[in-house]
């Protein structure tokens, strides 16, 4: 019979490969992330792709020390902070997904908010910007904690010049919050390019 891990893990696997597929990041950009428990999360490694995810890659990390347990020469996420001070203040949240979609991260490089232009848009909950803080700081976990503790309804937040983090009570949740999020700002920015005649 297999354990929670096992199945957190090969679901963390699947997610992410599926993100990188979706065209949702690139490179090895984006992070993505499991609850496990109260004090335990599994995240996707430093250093590789999102498309190269494995259920072997996976470290696990503790959410209050980010200690965590190595796995040959594999190292947790560089934003493993954030994900953690989202789980931290947020005890619903099981899952935490930060991507670079092109369209949605360029809105956020223009500090804008994504205009809400389809009934799919109209149907979401406030998306808070936080403003740029260099990836995998201090800094920005401590502006992302501030922003998912005082959000209510959280789904999406925009990373001024970065990219976004979703987040959700499953993976597949996290997953399709992401992907709606480029589709309403893929589906804004194409709208507003058309003209009236």
């Amino acid at each position: 019979m297999e354990t929670l891990e096992s199945i957190l893990r090969k679901e963390l696997a699947y997610t992410s490969i599926k993100a990188y597929n979706r065209g949702l990041v690139g490179g090895t950009g984006g992070n993505v992330s499991v609850r496990m428990s109260e004090t335990t999360m599994l995240i996707t490694p430093s250093g590789v792709s999102l498309g190269d995810t494995t259920a072997d890659n996976i470290i696990k990390v503790n959410v209050n020390t980010l200690e965590w347990e190595p796995i040959r020469h594999y190292k947790p996420s560089k934003e493993t902070g954030m994900h953690a001070a989202i789980y931290k203040v947020i005890p619903s949240v099981a899952a935490v997904c930060h991507c670079h979609p092109p369209y949605a991260t360029s809105y956020g490089v223009k500090k804008m908010d994504i205009p809400l232009v389809t009934d799919a848009a109209f149907k979401q909950p406030p998306m808070p910007h936080v403003s740029f803080s260099p990836s995998g700081s201090q800094d920005l976990a401590e502006k992302v904690s501030e922003v998912a503790r005082t959000t209510p309804n959280l789904r999406t937040i925009l990373l001024d010049e970065h990219g976004i983090i979703t987040v959700a009570t499953n993976l597949t949740a996290a997953f399709d919050f992401m992907d709606v999020t480029e589709e309403i700002a893929r589906i804004a920015f194409i709208s507003s390019q058309i003209s009236k005649r």
